[in-house]
């Protein structure tokens, strides 16, 4: 037991006399980095979206403002990092609530509890901000293709999906569309097209030009096939020529030719403002937990299937057809929920 003692302290003395006690100073420098004025521009995870929403604690935590953080220390004069927060709960997220003395689940989209009024101003979030020059541009939802319009027709559209618009048109229709709920900070003009409004548009590429930036950090693209790949690689259509603009597809995969010619157009904005930085690239999509949780046998495995059948094609025209599912195919997480309600209904 002795022994035992005497090796145990033995083993505490070393570490302890191993234990680093003194540092060297670090030179933090820009090198030929000018950070006094930063711009990040990009979607979702440069807006700070968390838990399935954007709320205070995680815009103060998005990465442009850890990176912003860390250039103040080399840079104590650089300009303030400023970014449109919400109000506490924001748009809502998944948190965890104590609710009659059981812990809960809350979703984006539940209401257990009644807002404050610092969380119900999430509906008017934006309306006063729009004069306002942020640093982080980032929208949750964003694609380059909205970024950045080729034409008249694109820059109508462009316009719709971000900035939304309204119509009357006298016995036939009275609409308002929202638009992107999370770019609401940002100014987008007027609709170009003569049913929306026939104004001056205001493009996002034209915020970046307007900037200032004298270093940025761009992350667009993401969104360009994460939207495809969590529909199912199923666009989503919404036929708007009774207000000129067409047919419009959301989910879709982006033209690589395309967004090739968008996103140089973005880098060149910057350049033309004398501005540089650092390009993050698009991740390989299809390894994140949404599309490999539930895979094809763990349903056979769970739900007693010998096979599992899936339909693929252009489900939106008709053209589909239906085979055995393997394990190169990803199944999506939402294909859960639509399983159970199958055998519920079965049952």
């Amino acid at each position: 037991m002795k022994k035992t003692i005497l090796i145990l302290a033995g083993f505490t003395i070393a570490v302890t006399s191993c234990r680093k006690t003194e540092f060297a100073e670090v030179e933090r420098t820009s090198g030929d980095a000018d950070f006094t004025h930063y711009i990040a521009v990009g979607n979702s995870l440069t807006q700070g979206y968390q838990d399935g929403g954007v709320y205070e604690e995680g815009q103060e935590n998005s990465y442009p403002s850890i990176i912003a953080r860390q250039m103040k220390l080399v840079n104590p004069d650089m300009d303030d990092f400023d970014q449109p927060l919400v109000n506490n709960n924001g748009s809502g997220y998944m948190h965890l609530e104590y609710i009659d003395n059981e812990i809960t689940v809350i979703s984006p989209g539940d209401a257990t509890t009644e807002p404050t009024e610092e969380d119900a101003s999430w509906s008017t979030w934006g309306s006063s901000m729009k004069s306002i020059k942020y640093n982080n541009l980032g929208i949750s939802g964003i694609t380059l293709m909205q970024c950045v319009a080729l034409d008249n027709s694109e820059l109508a559209i462009n316009n719709a999906i971000l900035g939304g618009f309204s119509i009357n048109i006298p016995f036939i229709i009275d609409t308002t569309i929202p638009g992107n709920p999370f770019a609401r900070f940002m100014d987008f003009g007027e609709n170009p097209n003569p049913f929306l409004g026939g104004g001056t548009p205001i493009q996002y590429i034209d915020h970046i030009e307007q900037s200032q930036a004298t270093f940025f950090t761009s992350w667009l693209g993401d969104n360009d096939v994460l939207g495809f790949a969590t529909s199912g690689g199923v666009p989503t259509e919404i036929d708007a020529s009774l207000v000129g603009l067409g047919v419009l597809e959301f989910s879709t995969l982006s033209d690589p030719v395309e967004f090739r010619m968008k996103y140089d157009s973005v880098l060149t904005a910057f350049s033309s403002i004398g501005a540089k930085g650092v390009c993050a690239t698009i991740p390989d999509v299809t390894v994140i937990p949404y599309f490999n949780t539930f895979t094809v046998a763990g349903i056979k495995e769970d739900y007693g299937y010998t096979d599992v059948w899936i339909e693929e094609g252009d489900l939106s025209g008709g053209v589909t057809q239906v085979r055995v599912a393997t394990e190169d195919d990803l199944i999506l997480l939402t294909a859960k929920d639509d399983i159970e309600a199958v055998q519920a209904h079965q049952i």
